[in-house]
């Protein structure tokens, strides 16, 4: 028996995979939080240096498959007039902006107050990186669900 995949079919595959290892782990973000509250300074540091480095290197480089991906995928059927696709597209960016600009430097100051650094002012900057996780995986979740439902079409 003889398979045929289109290059579409990969495509979409390497689109979706893109998505689960960019932002799968910014849902398990909630409990890296709850974690932190209660670790050692250093435990917490560490944890904080990874949610850093994994926004730096994987979300980063993620989010650039999945906005290629996805425009290969939009151009070959041409979706680009769909707001199932325009919305993620503007999400994605949206979502690149929050990680880049906000989140990023607030989990690299988490890893570097963890250790020794000012309580009162960890605790602040934990706050607003929880409340900026919570934004970014809610729009996934929101583009997610326009991607699967294709709603508008």
């Amino acid at each position: 028996m003889v398979f045929a995949i289109a290059l579409y079919d990969v495509v979409l595959f390497v689109h979706i995979l893109a998505v689960v290892a960019a932002f799968g782990t910014s849902f398990a973000y909630p409990l890296i939080y709850a974690v932190a509250a209660g670790a050692s300074p250093a435990q917490r540091a560490s944890l904080h240096a990874f949610q850093a480095r994994y926004g730096r290197t994987y979300a980063s480089f993620g989010l650039l498959v999945i906005i290629l991906a996805g425009a290969y995928l939009a151009s070959d059927r041409d979706y680009w007039s769909e707001p199932w696709v325009g919305v993620p597209l503007l999400i994605a960016i949206v979502v690149g902006g929050i990680g880049g600009a906000y989140l990023g430097p607030r989990e690299a100051r988490l890893a570097a107050l963890a250790e020794g650094g000012d309580q009162a002012e960890y605790r602040r900057v934990l706050g607003q990186a929880r409340a900026a996780s919570l934004a970014v995986s809610g729009l996934v979740l929101v583009a997610i669900f326009l991607m699967t439902t294709k709603l508008g079409a």
